[in-house]
Parts: structure tokens; C-alpha cells; sequence
């Protein structure tokens, strides 16, 4: 037998590969494949953001509805109904007068009101000047509305041009060409009088607190106000301090004896922290820094976002995101019984005058003996529905959206916009889905 040397052994086996046409057409398949799954991913990532934003602007516009009618439902709210029983002929519908507060401190200190501290008895309109005379406070002023533009400017024009931010395209500043609401309402339920209390200058309340009743919250040395109420004549008085369960009456303004003040078998009397229960509620819309690093500017080289502000007793809290308008309209009931809808500045003019408001209740300003007599934005007092319309956004961007993704109707306009078309507030569209929520709701402590 023979052997062959390795090397010979090598010479002759056949070298194995691939050409270089093989090796071509593996990578052109490779190449295809791997821009098929690039595409795929990056559908599939369109449609997962895409999802996921709608998913997120109807979780925000829902909680943001619910959070506003929960807060509209309770306005102009006093204890018991918010109307006296007395009922007026309209053409359409009758008409009942509302129940009021008299008011017996010198400063009401009401938030987001530019500084109010009484009523001029001459005209009716707010005064930043301390009462010397007892009054009765319409109800006109637990609610307001503004429509804003830019900076400062509004109609109804601020009381006070630093009640609220300013409107501009900073972080901080409102959201402009959007409008401001604020409401106010009694809370809670108060605490039962007892014995025979003395409503004079350094007089005392006795309070009886039951069981389930929220603590006392008089503070105990400073000055602050309570509404006492039998369900008949609620009062306003300012309380110097507070000691265990007895309130010390503070300076009480004006001649006219004070009602509610000492326990009656026939009546319900109860007494409420009027500063902190009494609670004033505005809302509008606040431009925030986006802190999303991949998000794209959208006002010049700045990234804002609009944020849908909650304000109780004037502390700020935000409540949504991804808010990009809000346009209030009020139902309001004139003297004939006919039901309107109008904006804050027809609200407040009186629909350029052509309106009357219904008749007051007895002892506002002016003319307190005189019911026909109107005060400055009289028809406030007769907001009996509200629609607070928002436009909400996903907060996030999608990457590709053609103009049917970016389109969306609000207030009964359809909007179809490029990406760099600017909303009313200034800020880019972007590629953002966006819908209209609505919060609607009756005002049931004005209806007998």
C-alpha cells in the first residue's frame, strides 16, 4: 500500500465558497428583508403612539370634564336653596327671586376678585374700599367669566390687571385668546349653634359640633368671617378669634340687627367658616415648559405646554396637560323667562344693553327697597347653564400624520390644519391628534 504525502492529500480536494454573485444576491434579500421590518416597526410604531395618544387625550379630557362639572354644579351654592321663595310673572317661565347673604364685616377678602372688599351702596359694582353700612351681596358676584386675548387685555375688562397672569407665549404666562371662569359656593355643612348667641361687637357664638362634623377651623387669634344661616337669612360677620367652641364676634358694621345668631327650635341654624368654606374657584389655561426632550419647539425655539389650571382660594393647581383652548358660554334666563346662550362680554353688558336682568332679591345695591333696580352685570345672577368647551391634544407627537390625522372639529367649525399652522394661542399644530370635550351642566341651586 501506498501512501500519499498530506500535502498531495490537499492539492487535490476541491476549495468550497461562495461566488461573488451569490454573495450579492444573499446581500441584496438581506437588504430588502431588513427594510421590510424597518418599515414594519416603524408602522407599527406610528399606530402604537398613535393609540397611545388617543388613549391619553380621552383619559385627560374625561378627568378634565368630570373635575369642571363637579365644581359648576355647586355654583352660586348656599346652605339650603340658593333662592327666597318669592316668585315673580315672567312671559315664559316664573321667575324666583335669590336668596342673599347680608353682609356685616367691613372686607368680604374674596379671591380672584382684584382686591373687592365691599359693595358701594351707591351703584352696586365692587369697591375696594371697606364697608361702614351693612349691605346685601348679590349673587352676582359668585360668578365670572372674562374673555381674554393677549397680555392683560379682556372683555369684560380685569377688575385687577394682576388678578391673573399674563397672557403671552412664555411659560407662566396664560394661554392667550382663551377665556377665564371663576364660580363660588358653600361647602361642607357647618356646625350647629347653641345657647343664645350675641351677634354684637365682642359678642359670643356658642358652636355644638356632632359627631361626623368636620373640626373647627376658626383660627384662634386672627381675624377671619363666618356665614351663619337658618336657611332664611344668611349672614356674613367677621370673628376676631376663636376659643374651644365659642367664636368671638369681630367689628360689626352698620345698624341693622344681625338674624341667625342664637339656636332656634324651628330652624336649622348652622355656621360656616365663610374664608375657607366659602370657596372661590377659577379656572383657565397657563403655559407650562415641556420637559420632554424629544418634543419639538413650538413657539418660536421655545416647547410650551398649554395646562388646564385649577384655582381654589387662589392656589394654583394643575390639573391637565395637552389643553389647547377653552371657550366658555353661559345659558342665562332674562326677566321674560327666555333661556340664552352668550359670551362673558354679552353676559356682562347685558347683550349690549338690550337684556333686563331679572329682579334682585331685597337689600342689594342699589336701591336695596327698589328689586327692579339693576346692578353692574346684573345678569350674571342669572347664569342658569354652562358649557365650557376644551380642546385637548395627546401630548405627544406622531411622527407621520397626513391632514385628515391633524384635523378635528370644535364648536361646530371644522379645522384641517398643516403642521405649521398656528392655533389662536400661537402655538404650532405640530402633529398632534386633537378633540373637542364639553362640560355642560345646569346650575341646580338656581333652579326652585
Amino acid at each position: 500500500m501506498i501512501y500519499l504525502p498530506y500535502t498531495a492529500m490537499t492539492h487535490h480536494r476541491r476549495a468550497v465558497g461562495f461566488t461573488l454573485i451569490e454573495l450579492m444576491i444573499a446581500m441584496a434579500i438581506g437588504l430588502i428583508a431588513m427594510l421590510g421590518i424597518i418599515s414594519l416597526f416603524g408602522g407599527t410604531n406610528r399606530t402604537n403612539k398613535l393609540q397611545e395618544g388617543l388613549a391619553r387625550l380621552q383619559e385627560n379630557g374625561r378627568f378634565a370634564v368630570m373635575r369642571i362639572e363637579s365644581d359648576l354644579r355647586m355654583a352660586s351654592a348656599q346652605y339650603c336653596s340658593d333662592n327666597e321663595g318669592n316668585r315673580f310673572p315672567s312671559t315664559i317661565v316664573p321667575m324666583w327671586a335669590d336668596r342673599v347673604p347680608f353682609v356685616y364685616a367691613a372686607n368680604l377678602n374674596l379671591p380672584d376678585s382684584g382686591g373687592m372688599r365691599s359693595v358701594d351702596p351707591s351703584t352696586g359694582a365692587r369697591s375696594t374700599i371697606d364697608a361702614t353700612n351693612s349691605y346685601a351681596l348679590s349673587t352676582r358676584f359668585f360668578k365670572q367669566g372674562f374673555t381674554c386675548t393677549t397680555g392683560t387685555t379682556c372683555t369684560p375688562a380685569l377688575w385687577n390687571t394682576g388678578m391673573f397672569p399674563q397672557a403671552g407665549l412664555i411659560a407662566g404666562r396664560r394661554v392667550p385668546n382663551t377665556d377665564i371662569l371663576t364660580v363660588r359656593y358653600l361647602r361642607g355643612s357647618g356646625w350647629p349653634i347653641s345657647g343664645t348667641g350675641s351677634c354684637v361687637t365682642g359678642g359670643n357664638i356658642t358652636l355644638a359640633p356632632q359627631p361626623g362634623d368636620a373640626p373647627l377651623n376658626f383660627p384662634a387669634a386672627a381675624p377671619s368671617l363666618a356665614l351663619l344661616s337658618d336657611c332664611r337669612s344668611p349672614s356674613i360677620i367677621p370673628i376676631s378669634g376663636a376659643a374651644g367652641n365659642t367664636l368671638t364676634v369681630g367689628n360689626i358694621v352698620g345698624t341693622t340687627a344681625v338674624a341667625s345668631c342664637a339656636a332656634k327650635g324651628e330652624a336649622d341654624n348652622r355656621v360656616f367658616n365663610f374664608s375657607t368654606d366659602f370657596v372661590t374657584v377659577t379656572y383657565y389655561l397657563a403655559f407650562r415648559a415641556n420637559d420632554n426632550p424629544d418634543a419639538r419647539p413650538n413657539a418660536g425655539g421655545l416647547r410650551l405646554v398649554p395646562t388646564l389650571i385649577r384655582r381654589e382660594n387662589g392656589v394654583e393647581q394643575e390639573l391637565v396637560r395637552g389643553v389647547d383652548r377653552l371657550d366658555v358660554r353661559y345659558g342665562i334666563r332674562d326677566n321674560t323667562g327666555n333661556l340664552r346662550y352668550l359670551t362673558a362680554a354679552q353676559v356682562d353688558s347685558r347683550l349690549g344693553n338690550t337684556l333686563t336682568c331679572p329682579p334682585k332679591a331685597g337689600g342689594v345695591p342699589p336701591q336695596p327697597d327698589n328689586q327692579a333696580a339693576m346692578e353692574p352685570g346684573c345678569l350674571w345672577r342669572s347664569v342658569r347653564r354652562i358649557e365650557m368647551h376644551l380642546l385637548v391634544n395627546s401630548g405627544d407627537e406622531v411622527p407621520v400624520m397626513d391632514p385628515i390625522g391633524r384635523s378635528y372639529r370644535y364648536m361646530n367649525v371644522d379645522v384641517t390644519p398643516a403642521e405649521n399652522t398656528p392655533l389662536p394661542s400661537g402655538l404650532l399644530h405640530n402633529n398632534l391628534p386633537r378633540r373637542e370635550f364639553v362640560a355642560h351642566t345646569s346650575a341646580r341651586n338656581k333652579n326652585p
